[in-house]
């Protein structure tokens, strides 16, 4: 029995082996992207400022809709509040983010982001903005922002 032979985009990247069945699957190829997308991270953002992703993620979503509470966070992240809460302790020692009592439910804590959060978000934002881009030079402006969409959109069934 001859086999044909897989055309370069079925091979791994590198190693160079055949996929198979998991070339056409989402899961893999988003674990093959994270690869690229994780590096990315750690040398742009993870080691020069010290964040881990996650963190970056909770900076990113107080600042952008603060004041927020960690109840709201969890769920954005898919995780449970006392599990963000280790997190977020984290954070605050670094005095990164505060939490404070609502003036309207006092049994609810908002959290904002500090000045030296902001700083550091804003540019871990924009180290991962040009880290990305180098990583999607070899696609079009149209092909980004359809990547992206689709992604987003991929995303949102989380909402059912």
């Amino acid at each position: 029995m001859t086999r044909d032979t897989p055309s370069t985009a079925e091979l791994t990247p590198l190693g160079q082996l055949e996929e198979g069945g998991i070339h056409e699957l989402l899961g893999y190829q988003l674990a093959q992207a994270s690869i690229l997308t994780t590096a990315a991270f750690v040398r742009a953002v993870g080691k020069p400022l010290e964040l881990r992703k996650v963190e970056f993620t909770i900076l990113q979503l107080v600042h952008q809709n603060s004041p927020v509470t960690a109840t709201q966070v969890a769920k954005a992240l898919a995780v449970t509040t006392p599990g963000v809460t280790i997190w977020l302790d984290r954070l605050e020692e670094r005095g990164l983010l505060v939490r404070e009592r609502s003036d309207v439910d006092r049994r609810t804590q908002n959290l904002s982001i500090t000045r030296k959060g902001q700083a550091l978000v804003v540019s871990a934002l924009e180290r991962l903005r040009q880290a990305e881009s180098e990583i999607l030079d070899n696609l079009s402006a149209g092909e980004r922002h359809m990547l992206l969409e689709l992604l987003q959109k991929v995303a949102r069934l989380r909402k059912r």
